[in-house]
Parts: structure tokens; C-alpha cells; sequence
């Protein structure tokens, strides 16, 4: 038995295949975790000539001479040791299996005085579906399953960079309310967004009569009129490289080198 063994609960690559980069909801979402790193970056007066940006669909890397996009394994980080001035990652961690392990490259691939910052969905996210699956699945009688992708709660991002030797740590979460016509607009933005990527994901497919009462919960207790709420949680982590990093043993598995990487 492999104890050391990271649990494969994601499956990225299944995520990418179905991800919808152009469907509206998708594109929506990708723009707020944006939206959310940008408007941390203003604040720094400081300028940053090599920085990373990684968001759902690409990596884009920029210098003072060049910008280009690469894919890489979000949980192989590519880039040599102290290479780069800022990275952003806005979604990927999220999807990620290894997540302290994964911090630790990106603390590795820092600079001293480098920057590290993720946006991501938070625990609030969807949680009135939450509740309505939950409640279904109790008047009906069905075994609670697990539907939905687990999320890094807000109070553990920061321990999570701590334990990655990130200096001075945050974590911040914003909250966004959305109103949709109809639950099939909130399943299909769902199935829009990779649908379910779990590896120990339920094989018991939702009936009619499910989301019928799915449908009457939400309307009863998540509507406004005629339109149902829909809540998204931004959190946002950020943290700095303030040592020199020397352990090469995370960077085993790497990918031939193009200037950075």
C-alpha cells in the first residue's frame, strides 16, 4: 500500500473534454475569477516583467519581450525555480488533487518577493441546489450521493499556503447572487462547465421525478418572483515568496525548456 499516494478525486482531463469555453454562463464565470484577481493586482504599485496567468482553457506566460500560451498539467507546474515575478490562477486549483503539493511549485517557481494568487469557486457556491438535492434526496428516500465537486473552504485557503511556506498568507471571499428562469438553466450551465469530473462520481442518473422535487424546493425556497437565486462565492488567496526555494524534488517531472519552463 502506497501511502504517500495523493487520491485521484478529480479528473482533469475529462473536465477539459467537456469544458464549453464559449458557452455565455462559462464564460461569465471565467471572467469574474478574473475580474477578482485584477482587481487584487491594481493594488500593487510594484511592476511584475515575468508573470504567469492559468485560468480553465490555457497558461499564458509575459516578459518584457515575448507572450505566449502553452497547456500545461495543472498538477505538474512546468517553470524553473525562482523564474517568475507574479503567477495568477484563476480556476484550476480547484480541480486539483494535490493541492499543497501544487502550491509548493508555484512557491518554487517564485522569485524572492515573488506573488502568488488563485481565485476560485467557494464552499457557498450553488447552495441552494445544494440544499434542494439534500432535500430530495430525503422525501424521496434516496442514499445521499455525491453530486458536487468538493470545495477549499475560505478559513483553509490560507492555512493551505501556510503549509506551502507562502510568507503572510490571505484568503478573501466575495459573494455573487444570480437569478435564472429555470433549474435546467442551472444544470445545463453545470454540464457547460465540465460537468461531473469526480473519479468516484455517482453512476445513478437523476430521474424526472427527482428534479420535479428538486424544482418545488427551489421555487419555495430560493425564488424571487419567478426567477430562482443562485449564489457563487469568490475566494481569492494570495501569498509571497520571500526564500530562496532549493528542494528540485517537485520539479522531477517537467517539460523541455522554452525560456521559463
Amino acid at each position: 500500500m502506497e501511502l504517500h499516494k495523493v487520491p485521484q478525486l478529480f479528473d482533469y482531463p475529462r473536465f477539459k473534454s467537456r469544458l464549453s469555453k464559449n458557452h455565455a454562463t462559462v464564460m461569465k464565470l471565467q471572467t469574474l475569477l478574473e475580474q477578482a484577481l485584477q482587481s487584487r493586482i491594481e493594488l500593487f504599485s510594484r511592476k511584475f516583467p515575468v508573470k504567469v496567468f492559468h485560468n480553465f482553457s490555457t497558461c499564458q506566460v509575459q516578459d518584457l519581450s515575448q507572450d505566449f500560451n502553452i497547456e500545461i498539467d495543472p498538477e505538474v507546474i512546468p517553470f524553473k525555480n525562482q523564474s517568475l515575478d507574479l503567477a495568477l490562477s484563476a480556476g484550476p486549483i480547484m480541480f486539483t488533487n494535490d493541492i499543497p503539493g501544487v502550491l509548493k511549485q508555484w512557491y518554487a517557481a517564485l522569485k524572492p518577493g515573488g506573488v502568488f494568487m488563485a481565485a476560485f469557486f467557494g464552499e457557498n457556491s450553488l447552495i441552494e441546489l445544494k440544499d434542494c438535492f439534500l432535500s430530495a434526496e430525503e422525501k424521496l428516500n434516496t442514499p445521499h450521493t455525491l453530486r458536487f465537486a468538493p470545495t477549499i473552504a475560505t478559513k483553509d485557503a490560507g492555512m493551505l499556503m501556510q503549509r506551502a511556506d507562502f510568507h503572510s498568507p490571505t484568503a478573501d471571499r466575495t459573494h455573487q447572487l444570480f437569478q435564472v428562469q429555470s433549474l435546467s438553466e442551472i444544470l445545463n450551465s453545470l454540464k457547460a462547465m465540465g460537468g461531473n469530473i469526480l473519479h468516484e462520481r455517482s453512476t445513478t442518473r437523476l430521474s424526472k421525478e427527482f428534479l420535479k422535487v428538486v424544482e418545488a424546493e427551489y421555487h419555495k425556497r430560493y425564488a424571487s418572483e419567478t426567477k430562482l437565486n443562485v449564489t457563487i462565492d469568490i475566494v481569492c488567496m494570495t501569498g509571497w515568496a520571500i526564500e530562496l526555494y532549493t528542494d528540485e524534488r517537485i520539479h522531477q517531472q517537467t517539460t523541455k525548456s522554452i525560456g521559463y519552463i
